[in-house]
């Protein structure tokens, strides 16, 4: 997926933050400095004063006599995690130091959510062409372990749902993983660059005919404004994109668009692709002369029947946008519950080892008041995130989004 222009901005702050807490008075003798760190940082930054009515003064302490027994790097990083796991916020987490690159990330490809039966994890995505593919891993198969961390049925933070399979360019991930009933196996997931946001989409931009109806689709890995646009320029002007793509035949004729956005795991505010999809972005604003005639300039968009294609791996921005779509009667949302780490906006921080502490500076509530953040936003039409039922079909999820847009599924539900 493609953060990285986010992650520009917070590699930003965390560079601010280090010149600041550098600067700051030295903690107390009791309490060891990157603790002290992140005590400050959590008190004066968390979205809620309140600390969401958890001792934190308490936990504090806590964690301040068990880092004095530490006797390893791991033995203190999971005091940190114990610690900041008492918030019970998706975004909030320590990466130890060297974890992440400051630029130029690789990614082993592999998007993970809780599975259907929400008994543990399984695979909710694989980006084309990444090692996760290349491994033969499919939508479905269970995930066990990942680096020597197991996964249950304890949910996980952000840092482990998504982190854990990015890291600097030829550093690996071991996983440990499964199809169905067969044994576990394991492979060794090199992380490598990966394509453009806007790249993918353009890749996997097909069209797909059902019952004499043609429908587009497209796959959204990421959340960046590069790839809300390559949507934008996919739609805005189809029959223009039929004649200028090679592979997208009858795109001018689509009657709906599925936007599948299993997997993805934000990384930029969707407004762009929300007001478009609403059809409020363009009215012309000359006209443009060839041998065909004379046209509108841009085009004004002629709005499509949409539906969104989530699963438990979408998360933060990505369920932003299923905010959005249920908001504004975009579409239909269809597939599973997402992963309920529906951040408004997350902030990092250098500490003095290294190490970055993130967390949650503002926080999402729906128009109706309800917090996401350990729940996740609810399908219109539910379905399991499943492979193809029989070879011809698509994946369970892609399936019932074509019968939505055909208006063959339930009604979409009243936000």
């Amino acid at each position: 997926m493609r953060m990285r222009r986010l992650w520009s901005v917070v590699w930003g702050w965390v560079a601010v933050g280090a010149a600041a807490l550098a600067q700051g008075p030295a903690p107390t003798p009791a309490v060891p400095r990157v603790l002290a760190e992140v005590d400050k940082i959590i008190r004066e930054g968390f979205y809620d004063a309140k600390l969401k009515g958890v001792d934190w003064s308490g936990a504090v302490a806590r964690a301040s006599a068990e880092l004095s027994k530490a006797a390893t790097p791991a033995e203190q990083n999971a005091v940190y995690d114990r610690l900041l796991s008492s918030l019970s916020d998706s975004h909030t987490f320590r990466l130890p130091a060297g974890r992440l690159p400051e630029r130029g990330w690789g990614t082993t490809g592999l998007r993970i959510g809780m599975d259907a039966g929400g008994d543990g994890y399984a695979v909710k995505g694989v980006l084309p062409g990444s090692s996760a593919e290349k491994a033969g891993m499919k939508i479905g198969d269970r995930v066990l372990e990942i680096d020597g961390r197991k996964y249950g049925r304890e949910r996980v933070n952000f840092r482990d749902l998504f982190f854990v399979s990015e890291g600097a360019p030829g550093t690996f991930s071991e996983v440990v993983w499964r199809r169905g009933d067969a044994p576990p196996r394991t492979d060794r997931l090199a992380r490598t660059a990966e394509e453009s946001g806007d790249a993918l989409v353009w890749k996997s931009a097909r069209v797909v005919r059902r019952d004499g109806k043609a429908y587009g689709y497209a796959r959204l890995w990421g959340m960046s404004a590069e790839t809300a646009l390559a949507v934008v320029d996919l739609l805005l002007d189809r029959s223009l994109t039929a004649r200028a793509r090679g592979g997208l035949d009858g795109w001018g004729e689509i009657e709906g668009f599925l936007l599948d956005a299993r997997g993805n795991s934000g990384g930029y505010d969707p407004n762009i692709l929300s007001t478009f999809l609403q059809g409020q972005w363009s009215a012309g604003d000359y006209y443009t002369i060839t041998r065909e005639g004379r046209r509108l300039t841009p085009p004004v968009y002629s709005r499509l029947p949409v539906a969104l294609l989530v699963n438990s791996g979408t998360a933060s921005a990505g369920e932003a946008l299923a905010l959005k779509f249920r908001a504004h009667r975009i579409g239909a949302i269809v597939g599973e519950t997402t992963a309920g780490m529906a951040s408004g906006g997350a902030a990092a921080e250098r500490l003095s080892d290294g190490s970055t502490l993130w967390y949650t500076a503002r926080a999402i509530e729906g128009l109706d008041g309800k917090s996401y953040e350990g729940s996740g936003v609810e399908p219109d039409i539910a379905i399991a995130d499943r492979p193809a039922a029989r070879d011809g079909d698509e994946d369970a999820i892609v399936e019932a989004g074509w019968k939505a847009l055909s208006g063959r599924s339930p009604a979409v539900s009243s936000p």
